[in-house]
């Protein structure tokens, strides 16, 4: 065999056992919209018993705050939202994207009473952005971020707040870096835009993990990233967009 040919084909032997192993290292596979596994979890925490095969929504959750790669923790999202224990919130779904919850049932007996919770309308802006929404409730003993949000392929594990931009927003973004790498900001009044690129800034500055915040004011969202923030231009840039009229 010819000496060049022979190095080539250990180099794609030993490429394709790297691969086969970085595969193992997740229970999840990818999935698609086709794939469904069908979980059990227990009637306490969701109201209903599904039939058992695999693992549970809630031991997913576990796994993803104990996975380390970007590409696992997709894997466990997207095994997440193909479970058959969601249903649809017809009362807050949109044709084209919609609210999924476990506990439907739950929901509705609230809207009935005309209340909207502010993670509903979180999930409902999200939604009118062209995001469908999984609502995740919070298992016992178990860390959990409030939502799941698809659009397309992509998918993201988002803690939702609410504040008019004061002081305790600093506490509660500190509790939301600590269940997901994205929080969801709903502003209401009128703050300050020079205090909301001071949050922001801060944000970015204390949490390393944060990779993105979503940012509502009214019904559009504004979408800010690490390299957006630290960009030389950020504050002239976000001002616009802030104060841009929809």
């Amino acid at each position: 065999m010819n000496y060049s040919l022979c190095i080539m084909n250990c180099a794609l032997f030993s490429y394709l056992c790297r691969t086969m192993e970085e595969k193992a290292t997740t229970p999840y596979p990818e999935c698609t919209e086709n794939v469904i596994v069908l979980v059990s979890e227990p009637a306490a925490e969701y109201g209903k018993t599904i039939a058992y095969q695999g693992t549970t929504i809630t031991n997913a959750l576990k796994d993803y705050y104990a996975f380390t790669t970007n590409r696992e923790k997709v894997d466990v999202l997207k095994w997440i939202v193909t479970q058959p224990a969601f249903t649809e919130l017809k009362r807050l779904s949109m044709s084209e994207n919609k609210i999924f919850t476990l506990y439907t049932n739950q929901y509705d007996e609230i809207l009935k009473t005309g209340e909207t919770p502010n993670n509903l309308q979180i999930a409902q802006k999200f939604v009118s952005n062209g995001y469908d929404v999984f609502l995740i409730s919070n298992p016992k003993a178990t860390k959990s971020a409030d939502f799941i949000i698809r659009q397309k392929n992509k998918v993201f594990y988002v803690e939702g707040k609410t504040s008019s931009g004061g002081s305790a927003l600093s506490v509660r973004l500190s509790d939301g870096a600590k269940q997901s790498d994205r929080i969801a900001l709903n502003f209401i009044g009128f703050p300050k835009t020079s205090r909301i690129i001071e949050l922001v800034n801060l944000t970015f500055n204390n949490y390393a993990n944060i990779k993105e915040l979503f940012l509502f004011k009214g019904s559009r969202l504004i979408s800010i990233n690490r390299d957006f923030c630290i960009s030389k231009h950020f504050k002239n840039d976000f001002y616009k967009l802030w104060t841009k009229q929809k």
